[in-house]
């Protein structure tokens, strides 16, 4: 295994020997730029001034962030290659929502097709792109979650992901997204504005593919033509509501086949609506900017691997590089905390314990090494069946929440130490995790954990409305199946049975995890 994982470490034994990592802070994000400074900046400031054009968009109040658990984490070095084999499949850039989530981009585009084909800015889908086009979606699930059609999920980041930023301080949306030209204008496929309205099948290729495309031109016609303000605004909430959608659309937006027409006529009328927008706040954003000393670095290629997700098959790689790390910086916390997560990953769970145990040591009020402790310990108490790990488990979390009572992280590993402990939960632990829920929205398994809990407290309806943005994730068909088969139930009256579904599809998913690869 440890072979193995030599061809992805090559990514940064290749990286110019100029390079440097840079930290950079705004006020929404942490940045890990392996580049310049002047570049981190710019790249920062874009970035920043991205959040706050969503942000006049959607009318979202800006509230200022106080812990780095609230910023979402960027992770930018290398080409497209090296993104693609951090993700394990072709990719410009990926975002992971976890409980502080992640998201991946190169510096520069690949040096294979740098050197071979010259890139047309006009239709080539640009990492930049692809990581706006990332953000809309952790916007959209943080800020607004609510269950959305698969469709629109999709459509709707794939409309910000064109917001061209200008040099004063404002921004235009609407511009098309010229990648997808040959299929929206010159492929052959069968998907229509109606056939994604009014489909309740499970979505094959061509359907999934088409949310991109056609479903891109009906938010985009829906969204601009006056004549039908307000209508896709309806539709949301009704399917929201639990309307089926084709109901929800033959309400919302009246005769589907003149809706069909309307928009085959806008796609080939050669100019399409668009907005110029002068934001509230055009101030330029702030950046602050620091140098990553060099026991920093051994920390973030250790780290970043770890957040990407490492394949079973790469597990024992990233722990033994990490150890590597941890024996040429032994007092160093990150160096520990990497370590930590990566001897986790690898299911060395006393390791991963040890290790955060001496980044308490070295910083006893660091949440993050707390967070570490606590969570090895809730999982080894729950693969040993063992009380005592999980009562241990609470000490350093409570310290933990003591530090930030509003992070997540605590909040859920509470919980769960009682949950696997087969214990009554307390009152505290219960409303902690509605708390962590509220918290970070965006983390799909934390939905499911809170979903399984309000069903085994007969609390169906609120346990349906937490559910249905999983089970019309546009990217989860086999969950996505399952979820609609829990949600079913649950209108159906049948809690008792909906929870027993949630619960194997939740074993199910636990499973495949540890198979890996």
């Amino acid at each position: 295994m440890r072979r193995l994982f030599l061809i992805i470490s090559v990514l940064f034994l290749a990286a110019p020997a100029h390079a440097e990592w840079w930290e950079a802070r705004t006020d929404h994000f942490i940045i890990y730029s392996q580049d310049d400074e002047g570049d981190t900046r710019k790249f920062a400031t874009e970035l920043e001034r991205y959040d706050n054009a969503l942000r006049s968009l959607q009318s979202t109040k800006f509230e200022p962030i106080t812990a780095d658990w609230q910023r979402v984490t960027i992770f930018r070095f290398g080409d497209v290659d090296d993104i693609g084999r951090l993700a394990h499949a072709p990719a410009a850039g990926f975002y992971r929502p976890d409980l502080t989530p992640v998201a991946f981009t190169p510096v520069r585009d690949s040096k294979d097709l740098g050197s071979i084909i010259k890139r047309d800015s006009r239709t080539d889908l640009d990492p930049k792109s692809v990581l706006f086009h990332e953000y809309a979606h952790h916007f959209m699930f943080k800020y607004f979650p609510a269950g959305y059609p698969s469709w629109y999920i999709e459509a709707f980041a794939e409309t910000l992901a064109t917001i061209d930023l200008k040099p004063d301080g404002t921004f235009h949306v609407g511009n098309p997204p010229n990648w997808r030209a040959d299929a929206l204008f010159h492929s052959m496929m069968t998907v229509s504005p109606k056939s994604l309205l009014a489909s309740t099948a499970k979505p094959d290729f061509e359907d999934w593919y088409g949310y991109y495309t056609v479903g891109w031109l009906m938010n985009h016609y829906l969204t601009f033509e006056p004549s039908r303000k307000g209508q896709l605004q309806t539709y949301l909430k009704l399917v929201d509501s639990g309307v089926p959608s084709p109901q929800a659309a033959t309400k919302a937006f009246g005769d589907l086949d003149k809706l069909d027409h309307e928009i085959g006529a806008y796609k080939n009328r050669g100019r399409l609506y668009g907005a110029d927008v002068r934001p509230a706040n055009t101030a330029p954003p702030r950046v602050t900017l620091r140098k990553l000393s060099d026991q920093e670095e051994a920390a973030i290629r250790v780290e970043l691997r770890s957040k990407a997700r490492v394949l079973r098959s790469e597990a024992a790689g990233v722990a033994g590089d990490a150890r590597d790390a941890a024996a040429r910086y032994p007092n160093s916390y990150p160096v520990q905390l990497a370590l930590s997560e990566a001897e986790f990953d690898a299911e060395n769970l006393q390791a991963a314990e040890a290790a955060a145990g001496r980044a308490i040591q070295l910083r006893p009020d660091g949440i993050e090494g707390l967070i570490a402790k606590g969570r090895a310990l809730v999982e080894r108490g729950k693969e040993e069946k063992n009380k005592q790990l999980l009562a241990a488990a609470r000490i350093p979390l409570a310290k933990a929440h003591d530090e930030d009572t509003r992070h997540p992280a605590p909040l859920l590993y509470n919980y769960l130490s009682y949950f696997y402990a087969g214990e009554r939960i307390p009152e505290s632990a219960l409303i902690g995790l509605e708390q962590a829920y509220l918290a970070a929205p965006h983390y799909g398994d934390l939905r499911l954990i809170l979903s399984r809990q309000l069903l085994s407290e007969r609390k169906g309806e609120l346990a349906r409305d937490i559910l249905l943005p999983l089970a019309l994730n546009p990217h989860e068909s086999k969950t996505q199946k399952n979820l609609h088969e829990v949600i079913d139930l649950i209108e159906a009256k049948k809690v008792a049975e909906a929870y027993t579904a949630l619960a194997k599809e939740m074993a199910r998913q636990e499973a495949e995890a540890k198979k890996g690869d």
